[in-house]
């Protein structure tokens, strides 16, 4: 049994009410893992709640289809395969600034179901020769698909890991939506102090938060850089893994450039009055939720990605930023409405041309994946500003235009 937590450090969640589970479906091996530690030890750091949750062998990621109609969200190279192409298209870029090396490798770390690097991939074949010839394509990931899966038909070299384990080459690293699933401290800003939030067993067998004094130096550590006070009831998030991440990023290079992909904001935003109950948030079946407290090992848990975080551990580990913009922005300055004009222009079937445009708009939307932020940082690359790694314009028998495959997951978006 857990040790009596006094009144005063019991907080109730941020979430409402106490939440009253529905009807239980069978306990997850991560649950059972979560309350074993609990009676243990007592209450423990969200942050280790939430890597059980995640990553227990019988957790969210290793068992949890994530990804299309049939998962919980959509991801960018999900849906539509211009967003691997346009990727593909700036990596060039880098590539020619460079100094055209053989070989040149692109890093995917957090590569899924193999998306991103099957889009890729296809379209090096549309590209200079040159260019496909020195690419070798390391898809990362601590579950990858099966031999027998599509992602595995990629092209790409699979590696089996949850780090960085290459050194020392020339080339970009790539990740989309990797950093927001790192597990992250939440806290508490209580008489001007930040107090983490733990998680505990209730009498009743629920699950129910407690604030206690931070179990690392990374909270205050951050909340220490910023340039403001949060107030007292403030809640937040700290991700304590950027650092360590950056590292090894950086380590990974002898030269090259590392593009994130996430969403999140500057710390300006992340810790704005606006946010002051926090950005951690839950998916579940394409709904976004805010409790942890249910379904646990079945739903996706996450929390804005700090890119002033990144950016500032960047630099201390070799690497300096070389652009941020929104997704957006970044598609459209690689030509993604040029690829919007394509279909209708295009005798491709009508309906496909429709879904793919629908699709190519979902890229960009403000207030849905556009909203999400790219980060470019270079190490050792030589360049002196962002237009040194801004694409050529093609030439019309260059290019070739990713058309939209018939799949389902598109035309239900």
């Amino acid at each position: 049994m857990s040790p009596q937590v006094p009144e005063s450090e019991r907080v109730a969640p941020p979430f409402a009410t106490p939440f009253t589970p529905p009807p239980r479906a069978p306990m997850t091996g991560a649950e059972r893992e979560i309350r074993r530690l609990i009676a243990e030890r007592g209450p423990i750091p969200f942050l280790d709640f939430m890597r059980l949750a995640l990553y227990h062998p019988d957790g969210y990621y290793p068992r949890r289809r994530r990804i299309g109609a049939d998962g919980d969200y959509f991801t960018s190279p999900a849906l539509h395969p211009a967003f691997g192409a346009l990727v593909a298209t700036q990596i060039q870029a880098m590539w020619r600034a460079l100094g055209r090396p053989s070989p040149f490798w692109i890093i995917e770390p957090g590569a899924g179901d193999g998306a991103l690097a099957r889009e890729v991939i296809a379209f090096l074949r549309t590209r200079p020769p040159d260019f496909a010839r020195a690419v070798r394509y390391a898809a990362i990931d601590r579950s990858p698909p099966s031999s027998s899966g599509r992602g595995r038909s990629s092209g790409a070299a699979w590696i089996k890991s949850d780090r960085l384990p290459l050194r020392g080459v020339v080339g970009c690293v790539v990740s989309n939506e990797l950093i927001d699933a790192f597990p992250v401290h939440r806290f508490a800003i209580q008489d001007g102090e930040a107090r983490e939030i733990h998680v505990d067993v209730s009498p009743d067998g629920g699950f129910s938060e407690t604030l206690r004094a931070p179990s690392s130096d990374a909270i205050r550590e951050r909340l220490d850089r910023l340039p403001f006070a949060l107030p007292d009831g403030f809640r937040g998030e700290v991700n304590p893994e950027i650092g360590a991440w950056t590292a090894s990023a950086s380590a990974a290079l002898e030269r090259g450039f590392v593009i994130t992909i996430d969403y999140g904001g500057e710390a300006d935003e992340i810790y704005a009055p606006r946010r002051s109950r926090g950005t951690f948030q839950t998916h579940y079946r394409h709904v976004a939720g805010s409790s942890p407290y249910q379904r646990i090992g079945r739903q996706d848990m996450t929390a804005h990605v700090d890119f002033t975080e990144l950016i500032e551990r960047g630099a201390s580990a070799g690497m300096r930023p070389v652009f941020l913009t929104s997704q957006a922005e970044f598609l459209t300055s690689l030509g993604v409405r040029e690829m919007e004009r394509s279909p209708r222009e295009s005798r491709a079937d009508r309906a496909e041309a429709r879904a793919g445009v629908r699709a190519l708009r979902q890229l960009t939307q403000p207030d849905g994946l556009g909203g999400f932020r790219v980060l470019a940082q270079e190490k050792n690359s030589g360049i002196t500003s962002s237009a040194d790694i801004a694409p050529r314009a093609a030439k019309p028998s260059d290019e070739r235009e990713p058309r939209l495959a018939a799949r389902q997951s598109y035309r239900r978006v």
